[in-house]
This record gives structure tokens, sequence and C-alpha cells, in this order.
């Protein structure tokens, strides 16, 4: 009886390439076809230079302290409720051509001040100014 001794069985090695080729592909493919939602941007027009510009003491400014996250406004020492459209109204209409200036405080979020911004141009204010809302802290 012969001995049967064959040679040990080697392994076969798995070629990369092609599955970096199927990778690729796929890769290509999910590129091509997803969509991508745009970024939503908030629309700010710069003032346009006029031939005459206005003199500082013809506007009145209306200033308006946005305080912390509270859903409250002061206006000259007075608290007003940014959820009240009403007194807002007759804050623009008592101030017809003012220049309403809001100043928000450290820990406002810019949705509370959008909302108030939004809240006085909805009732008729046609200047709104956003002062130092977002100031760099002073160096030390």
């Amino acid at each position: 009886m012969p001995l049967n001794i064959s040679q040990p069985k080697r392994k076969n090695a798995i070629s990369l390439t092609p599955l970096i080729d199927v990778v690729f592909i796929l890769l290509l493919f999910f590129m091509l076809t997803s969509s991508f939602v745009p970024w939503r941007i908030v629309d700010t027009p710069l003032s346009v230079a006029t031939d005459a510009p206005a003199a500082p003491e013809e506007r009145v400014n209306v200033i308006l302290t946005l305080k912390q996250n509270n859903g409250q406004v002061w206006v000259n020492d007075e608290v007003l409720s940014l959820s009240d459209s009403s007194v807002f109204q007759t804050l623009v209409s008592d101030n017809g051509d003012a220049v309403f200036i809001i100043q928000a405080e450290d820990g406002v979020t810019l949705q509370s001040l959008m909302s108030l911004a939004d809240r006085l141009k909805l009732n008729g204010a046609e200047t709104v100014s956003i002062a130092n809302a977002f100031a760099m802290p002073e160096a030390k």
C-alpha cells in the first residue's frame, strides 16, 4: 500500500482589488443618489446710502433691552411681555418714525432676539436695529 503523501494545502490568498472596486462603486452610487438640504439663511439686507441722510435729531431712538430669556423686554424702565402683541402695537404706533434699537444682555438666545425684532416689524416698525447683541468679549 503506497502511502499517499500529499503536499499541504495552500491557502488561497484573497485579493483586495475587487473589494476596493466595489467600495468605490458604492461610494459613487451614494454620492450621486443623495440629495443635500440647502442651508437656511437669514436675509440681512444692508442699508443703502442715500443722497440726503436724515439728521440724527429728526428721529427718536426707542431702546429696548432684552433680558435673559425670561420673555421680558425693558423699555424706559418699564417691563413688557414678549407674548403680548397689543403692547408692541401701541409702542410702534406711539413712536411712528422712531428707530427701535434692541440691546441684548448676555445669555439671550438668538431665537428670542429675532422674535422681538419680528414682533416689532409685524406691528409696523420701519427701522429695527440690533445693537451689540453678539459683541466680542473684551481682552483682559
